[in-house]
């Protein structure tokens, strides 16, 4: 993997949430591998993925998507539910001071990620609702198709921006419900019979 590229905005009712201007173009931003973890196996009943929050930076909210993977070719070969950890106060900010706000975006743990799904087992897989529920209460319900801009208009999009290298994620983007996060919650992610894991804050 030599990146992980993420898209803002990409459901309108986000974009709404946070008070921003619809785009009329994919937004776009890059964080590193250092920045994930991930369940590397599908999870075992009761395995939960400890992810760890920055401390004293202000608000952390969850932002679950749907992450494709891709192959040589920089083509999807396989999908899975993820979360964009962002620093929302920072990135608050910083959007008012017109700077690039990667650094709200970029920390230790700040792209979580399950276990992955071939596509050739979920090829249907943006129109499967997918939830994330925090301490057991439902936040976060969106499915691909609601999508602004396609996974392919994204990774077109982004082809023109930068090379593609295998191995490369792509977050879609989340849909409306983000929020905090705080140490000793724990959360699930679920998207139908295909995946189902916690991930506990701390």
């Amino acid at each position: 993997m030599d990146k992980i590229i993420c898209v803002g905005k990409n459901y309108l009712e986000h974009a709404k949430e946070l008070g921003d201007a619809v785009p009329d173009s994919p937004v776009l931003f890059i964080k590193p591998p250092s920045a994930s973890i991930q369940a590397t196996e599908a999870p075992l009943k009761g395995q939960i993925l400890d992810v760890q929050l920055p401390q004293g930076r202000g608000s952390v909210h969850h932002e679950c998507e749907i992450v494709l993977r891709l192959n040589l070719n920089g083509i999807p070969d396989a999908v899975t539910l993820g979360l964009d950890l962002t620093l929302r106060d920072l990135q608050s900010e910083l959007k008012k001071k017109g700077h690039p706000w990667e650094v709200a975006k970029v920390f230790r743990h700040s792209a979580v990620l399950g276990p992955w799904i071939e596509l050739s087992q979920f090829p249907q897989y943006l129109e499967q609702k997918f939830e994330f529920l925090l301490n057991g209460v439902v936040k976060q319900v969106g499915c691909g198709k609601d999508m602004r801009y396609s996974p392919d208009a994204c990774l077109e999009y982004a082809r023109k921006c930068f090379p593609l290298c295998e191995g490369d994620l792509l977050f879609t983007g989340t849909p409306a419900g983000v929020g905090p996060v705080e140490r000793g919650q724990t959360s699930s992610l679920l998207w139908g019979d295909h995946l189902e894991m916690s991930v506990r804050f701390s």
